[in-house]
């Protein structure tokens, strides 16, 4: 399994925030962000020191760490990714909100959303 996997909706909401523009994400970095939150923040001043977006992100939002560490569990536990596995998180392709068009897809493919021509 060494297909490209795109993380969106939640995940990128979460991720987004704290990492680089752009680059790759690896299964590990989730659960060593989410260690990093976890800490608190002093631990937050540390390491996102100068990036005050992420340090704005984090500030009221005490379920950052639950929601990472969620994250982390569901891709390696529930499926199964490996620590070195990169995946991509996005929000949009082509102007196309990612969530829309999924719920959009899944409907399509129960039966319950009809595409006309």
């Amino acid at each position: 399994p060494t297909g490209k996997i795109l993380l969106l909706s939640y995940f990128y909401d979460r991720i987004n925030p704290l990492v680089a523009p752009n680059a790759p994400v690896a299964i590990a970095s989730i659960a060593q962000l989410a260690t990093d939150v976890c800490l608190g923040q002093p631990a937050w001043e540390t390491r996102w020191a100068g990036d005050r977006d992420a340090l704005d992100e984090l500030v009221d939002r005490p379920e950052y760490c639950l929601d990472l560490t969620f994250m982390h569990a569901l891709l390696r536990l529930g499926y199964e990714f490996g620590d070195a596995r990169e995946v991509g998180i996005g929000k949009q392709i082509d102007g196309t909100e990612l969530g829309w068009a999924l719920g959009a897809a899944i409907a399509m493919v129960g039966g319950e959303l009809v595409c006309k021509d």
